[in-house]
This record gives structure tokens, sequence and C-alpha cells, in this order.
């Protein structure tokens, strides 16, 4: 569960996150919805621990969150992909994902290529693929971390519209009934499609 009460976040003179308050249950679906700069992908890096708030409270599963963000119990991804280009795709995918038995690893490696269609890239590097398949290693890197919260930041753009509906499958087969979704994105019809609630943001502010 995410909640968030009166938060305030500024770069500068610039209110960024005004009085912003927010509640998602425990593995619901959430969308949010507005133009660039409103304030979305700020939201996202405050819960996720990857930015500070100048004001008001954050839940997660009703504590406090850890000040670490490798402990929140929090897999997020960027606008883009952020991937380690020492690493081969499979690595990348792993990366995050706890440290139990080999084989295992390797199955859930596979599995989620599968699923997104890039099981052929597993022993590419990030600089040998293409910008749309980065965002799909991106999204397995995320959805392999087995985190109880996934934050995810326009995941599916740049996707043509068969490749995105085939990611949105794979975040409602890995999600549903495990985690909780925050879902950022310009497009309506992706919130339509994977979130129960939906919310706008304009300048800092969330209208339900």
């Amino acid at each position: 569960m995410i909640e968030a009460v009166n938060i305030e976040k500024k770069f500068g003179e610039v209110t960024v996150l005004d009085s912003l308050s927010l509640k998602v249950e425990e593995e619901e679906f959430v969308a949010i919805l507005g133009e660039s700069g409103s304030g979305k992908t700020t939201l996202l890096r405050v819960i996720a621990g990857l930015e500070s708030m100048d004001g008001g409270q954050l839940f997660l599963h009703g504590r406090k969150p850890e000040p670490n963000p490798m402990k929140r119990g929090v897999s997020m991804t960027f606008q883009e992909p952020a991937l380690w280009n020492h690493m081969t795709v499979r690595d990348n995918i792993l990366y995050g994902y706890p440290q139990r038995d080999r084989d295992r690893r390797r199955k859930k490696a596979e599995e989620l290529s599968e699923h997104l269609g890039i099981a052929d890239l597993l022993r590419r590097y990030p600089y040998e693929i293409s910008g749309g398949q980065a965002k799909r290693v991106a999204l397995a890197r995320a959805l392999a971390c087995e985190k109880s919260i996934l934050l995810l930041d326009e995941p599916f753009s740049n996707l043509d519209e068969k490749i995105r509906i085939m990611a949105m499958e794979t975040v409602k087969k890995y999600c549903q009934g495990r985690m909780t979704v925050l879902l950022v994105t310009h497009r309506k019809e992706e919130a339509d499609y994977l979130c129960t609630r939906q919310y706008h943001m304009e300048t800092g502010k969330l209208y339900g």
C-alpha cells in the first residue's frame, strides 16, 4: 500500500509537488495521467526514495519507508531504460533479483523474456539492441525483482501496438494479486487497459 499525505517538493523556486495526497491500496493498479512537467515522475522518484521530500508524509505498507531505496520493497522503470552496458540482457534482467538458486534465476529471466518477446536477446548487450527492446528489458528487470510495489514511468512508450499490448499483458500476469502498481502514462488507453482507478495530475496536484 502507498499513502502520500500533503507531499511537497520544490526544485529551487519551482513547486513540483504541491500538498499532494494519494492512496493506493494493497495489490491495486492505479494510473496517473498528465502532461510532461506536471510532476508525475518526481512523485514516483519520491516514493522510490530517489528524491527527498520538502514536506508531508509518506507511508509504504502502513510504515514510514526506509531511507535506503534498496530496502523499500519498491522496483521502478524509468522513461529511459537505464541498463548496464557492461552486462548482458540476461544479467540486466536479473540485476536486483533475490540471490537464490542459479536454476531459478535462469528460469525467471527466460520466462520474462519469452513473454516480452526478447528471448533471442539474452546474450546481447544493451548497445546491441534497439530502444524499444531496451524498454522491454527494463520492464523485465523491474518485474523480476519481485518487490511488493512496482512504479512504472511511461513503460510502454515507443512500443508499437502489438508489442505494447504484449507488455501490458505481461504486467497483468506477473503483478495481479502480487504487487501494488502505480503507472504513470500520458496515454489514457493504457490506464484504461491496466488500472482500476485513475488520477489526473496538473502542476503538482492530483485530481481523482
